[in-house]
């Protein structure tokens, strides 16, 4: 998960994917012994609860002071899904008390700590049973969670933010989709939340846009901002999504043309998607995500794409043939130590050296192969690492899960 300034390097939390689905990873066979260990987090509701004990997103802030967040399904009948909020000091994870509105579900899906007491977390809220969303945004001030209104959008059915990134002194970033179905951008001032407006993409000759969503944000400075993401066009009856980035300079948020691999096709339709994002230097930006290749109109399995911008342009990196699946996290340890969490196949985290991208081993528990949500390098560490998300146990129910490589 995620950078907040030029000195604790780009720290990128893990969001929920808003286009693909999920995928379920496998252990890797490298030749290196493996380095990342599983950590053992909470599960607050029962294991066999459906839908329950799920970590979207993990950011470390130091060695001791890492958050990881998600939802779990509350005890009573009225709660619904509740806010999970987890603390790593540098020994344990504890799940901290978190806001719990009955009849509501509330799911964070994002998490960026510039301080001990200054921690943003976002994601959704919904009365129980009903499909309209509304953006969520909580504060830790190092005692307690609050929930802190966030502007209400209009014009549809489902709001929701996916990324944040949280640069301190008052100034935080979160993004993610609107009720009509445009980019959301927020920006935290100090003392409320604003809606930013997001330029939209130019959709391809002969297709017509019709939306777009931010999936992630990370943050050099207050002047040096990228969110991605994805926007869709129509043509007759077939739909296509694109990759998406936006910058922001310090004034206004422009659209940057990023690649897409796969071809439009005239039938079905292509799903490509950025899930993450990272910003080293104004010259070193990664993204991550996943398309779909078609052929003769026909979907093929999700693969997992990463690009890389240069100052000037984004490029396509070549990455390890791990099988099907998508990267839903990026970050950095530096320029030359970047990480992806969300491959499935041979390995559940990918690890750029600075020349190239080569799949890490990474541990399968007594639940089976986990499915990652989160990655966030610690500052001034060249390789201690978090990864978190949950596993899929044969008996039902979810278990919250964490890797970390120190």
């Amino acid at each position: 998960m995620q950078m907040h300034t030029v000195n604790s390097l780009a720290r990128r939390a893990a969001v929920l994917l808003p286009a693909a689905g999920v995928a379920v990873l496998l252990a890797g066979t490298a030749s290196a012994a493996p380095a990342w260990v599983i950590t053992p987090t909470v599960d607050p509701s029962p294991l066999k609860a459906a839908f329950s004990n799920v970590l979207n997103a993990v950011d470390a802030r130091t060695g001791t002071d890492a958050w990881a967040v998600g939802n779990f399904l509350g005890p009573n009948d009225d709660d619904g899904q509740v806010m999970l909020a987890e603390h790593w000091n540098g020994t344990a994870w504890s799940r901290t008390p978190t806001p719990n509105v009955v009849r509501f579900d509330e799911k964070l899906n994002a998490v960026s700590a510039a301080g001990a007491n200054d921690v943003w977390a976002v994601g959704s809220t919904n009365r129980t049973g009903f499909a309209h969303t509304d953006p969520l945004a909580a504060h830790w001030d190092g005692n307690g969670w609050t929930v802190v209104p966030t502007p209400a959008t209009t014009g549809g059915a489902k709001s929701i933010l996916f990324g944040v990134e949280n640069l301190g002194g008052g100034d935080a970033w979160a993004v993610g989709r609107s009720e009509a179905n445009r980019a959301l951008i927020e920006h935290w001032t100090g003392s409320a939340w604003t809606i930013v407006p997001a330029p939209d993409p130019v959709a391809p000759a002969g297709t017509t846009f019709t939306g777009s969503t931010l999936s992630a944000v990370s943050a050099r400075s207050a002047t040096d901002i990228w969110a991605v993401g994805f926007f869709q066009s129509a043509k007759g009856t077939a739909s296509n999504s694109y990759t998406f980035t936006l910058h922001f300079n310090g004034t206004a948020w422009t659209v940057v043309p990023s690649p897409n691999p796969a071809t439009p096709s005239p039938l079905n339709g292509v799903r490509q998607t950025l899930n993450g994002v990272t910003a080293i230097s104004a010259s070193d930006v990664w993204a991550v995500g996943n398309t779909v290749d078609t052929v003769s109109g026909s979907f093929q399995p999700d693969k997992p794409i990463a690009m890389h911008f240069n100052g000037n342009a984004w490029s396509l990196a070549t990455l390890p043939d791990t099988g099907n699946g998508s990267l839903a996290a990026v970050t950095a340890s530096g320029a030359g130590s970047v990480w992806a969490a969300g491959p499935a196949g041979s390995a559940a985290v990918l690890h750029f050296n600075g020349t190239a991208w080569t799949a890490e081993t990474t541990p399968v528990g007594t639940d089976g192969p986990p499915v990652l949500r989160g990655v966030s390098a610690v500052p001034g560490s060249a390789t201690e690492v978090w990864a978190d998300g949950f596993t899929l146990p044969d008996g039902g129910g979810y278990h919250t899960f964490a890797v970390h490589h120190p």
